[in-house]
C-alpha cells in the first residue's frame, strides 16, 4: 500500500474523529467511537509505526554508496629517502539481478501490515466502547428501576405504618416493608459500584480524564444483515486474515529476494597512483648543472572489477528459509479462510440466542408478572391477599425486570461481538 493511500486511511480514521471532539459532545455511539480512536495513545503509537515502516521502504530502496581511498607510501620515516607513492581510488558495489527492487518490494509489505494491525486495534477499541456503553446503559436503568421500587415501596410503609398506629394492620406488615426497602437499597449500592466501574473503564477506553463527563448515550439498534452476509464482509474486511494475507505475499517475495542475494555483485573501481623513485649511486646533472641522483616519476591510472566467486551453495539456506516461512504463511491464511465464517456464524448464533430470550422475556415473563402484580395489589386491597403476597410477586417482578435489563445489555454486547467478528463496525 503506498504512502499516500497510508494517509489517507490515517485521515479517514481520526481526522474526523479530532475535529468532531473539539466541536461538540459524541451524541452517539459511533462518535463515542471515533471520539476513542482518535484520543487513544495505543492506538497513535501504532500510527508511527506505519511512518517507521515508510522509513525503512525508503531505507532499503538507497543504492549502495561508493568508496573512495586515499594512500599514500613513502619511506622517510624509515630513513629512505626518494621513494615515494600517492593515490587515490574509487570504487562502486553494483547490485545486480534486481537485488534492491526486490528489497523494497519486500519492505513495502510492512506498510500494509502495520495499516491492517491499526485497523485490527481500532476494531478491538469498537467493540470495548460499544460493550462498555450497553453495560453502561444497563446499569443506568437498573439504578431507575430501583429508585422506582424505592419511591414505591416508602409511600406504602408510611401508609402501613399509619394503619399500624390505627390497629388496621399487624407491625409485620411495616416490618416487611422495611426488609423490602433494605434489600433495595443493597441491589442500588451495587448498581451504583457497577455503573462506577463500567464508567471509568469507558473513560479509558475513549481516552476521558476522570473528572470529564460522559455524554448519555445508549446502544445503536443492530443492522439487517443476513448471515451469510456477514461471512463475505468477514472475508473481506478482516484485519487477521489481511496480514496473513500480506504476510503470505512478503515471504513468497523473500524467496525471490533470497535467490537475488545467492548471485554475486559486482564492484566496479578506478585509482590515479604518483609514484616517485630515487635510484641510490647514479647520478645526473640537471639543466643548470647540478649533480643531483637521478629519479623516475610515474603517473598511472588504474582500473578493476571485482566479483565474488559465489557458488550455488551460498544462499540455498536462505532460500529454504523463505520457503518455509512462504509455506507457513500460506497455512496461517488457509485457516483463517476457513475458521473466521465459523467464528462469524458462532456469535450470530449467541447473538440470536439473546435476541430471542429478549422477546421471551418481554411478552411470556414481564409483561404477565407486570399484570399478576397489579391483580395481588387488587386483591390485597379487598383484604383476600396477604402483604407477603404481594412482596412476593413484587420481588418476582424486579428480579424479571433486573434480568429484562441484562439481557437487552447482553443483545447488544453480542451483537457487537458479531461485529468484532466481521472486523470491526468502524465509522
Amino acid at each position: 500500500m503506498s504512502g499516500r493511500l497510508a494517509s489517507a486511511l490515517c485521515v479517514f480514521l481520526f481526522a474526523p474523529a479530532l475535529a468532531g471532539a473539539q466541536q461538540a459532545s459524541p451524541s452517539t455511539v459511533d462518535e463515542l467511537v471515533r471520539a476513542g480512536i482518535a484520543q487513544n495513545k495505543d492506538l497513535l503509537s501504532l500510527r508511527e509505526r506505519i511512518a517507521e515502516a515508510q522509513g525503512l521502504v525508503k531505507q532499503v530502496g538507497v543504492r549502495p554508496a561508493p568508496i573512495l581511498s586515499l594512500r599514500g607510501v613513502t619511506g622517510r620515516p624509515l630513513g629512505t629517502y626518494g621513494e615515494e607513492q600517492y593515490g587515490a581510488e574509487y570504487s562502486q558495489p553494483i547490485e545486480t539481478f534486481g537485488k534492491r527492487a526486490k528489497r523494497v518490494q519486500v519492505a513495502s509489505f510492512e506498510v500494509g501490515q502495520a495499516e491492517a494491525e491499526l485497523r485490527e486495534r481500532s476494531s478491538e477499541l469498537a467493540y470495548a466502547i460499544r460493550a462498555g456503553v450497553a453495560e453502561r446503559q444497563a446499569e443506568l436503568e437498573k439504578l431507575k428501576l430501583l429508585d422506582n421500587l424505592e419511591k414505591v415501596n416508602q409511600d406504602a410503609l408510611h401508609l402501613t405504618e399509619a394503619r399500624v398506629r390505627e390497629g388496621d394492620v399487624a407491625p409485620l406488615e411495616a416490618s416487611l416493608l422495611r426488609v423490602e426497602i433494605n434489600r433495595a437499597l443493597v441491589l442500588k449500592t451495587s448498581a451504583k459500584g457497577r455503573l462506577a466501574s463500567d464508567e471509568s473503564n469507558l473513560r479509558k477506553f475513549v481516552g476521558l480524564r476522570p473528572d470529564q463527563a460522559l455524554p448519555q448515550i445508549v446502544p445503536e439498534p443492530p443492522a439487517n444483515d443476513t448471515l451469510d452476509t456477514l461471512k463475505a464482509k468477514a472475508l473481506q474486511t478482516r484485519s487477521d486474515l489481511r496480514i496473513a494475507q500480506l504476510q503470505e505475499e512478503q515471504d513468497r517475495a523473500g524467496i525471490e529476494l533470497a535467490k537475488a542475494n545467492a548471485k554475486p555483485d559486482v564492484n566496479l573501481s578506478a585509482g590515479y597512483t604518483k609514484q616517485s623513485s630515487q635510484f641510490d649511486g647514479l647520478y645526473g646533472q640537471t639543466s643548470t648543472g647540478v649533480v643531483d641522483p637521478l629519479r623516475d616519476r610515474d603517473d598511472i591510472l588504474s582500473f578493476g572489477v571485482t566479483i565474488p566467486l559465489r557458488t550455488t551453495r551460498s544462499g540455498r539456506g536462505d532460500i529454504q528459509s523463505a520457503t518455509a516461512r512462504t509455506s507457513g504463511a500460506q497455512l496461517r491464511r488457509e485457516y483463517l479462510e476457513r475458521s473466521i465464517p465459523l467464528e462469524v456464524e458462532a456469535a450470530y448464533q449467541r447473538w440470536s440466542a439473546a435476541k430471542s430470550s429478549l422477546d421471551l422475556l418481554h411478552t411470556g415473563v414481564l409483561d404477565p408478572s407486570v399484570a399478576n402484580l397489579d391483580v395481588i395489589r387488587e386483591a390485597y386491597k379487598l383484604g383476600q391477599l396477604r402483604l407477603l403476597d404481594v412482596l412476593n410477586q413484587q420481588r418476582q417482578l424486579v428480579d424479571t425486570e433486573l434480568a429484562y435489563i441484562d439481557a437487552q445489555a447482553d443483545t447488544a454486547r453480542t451483537w457487537a461481538e458479531v461485529e468484532r467478528a466481521i472486523g470491526g463496525n468502524l465509522p
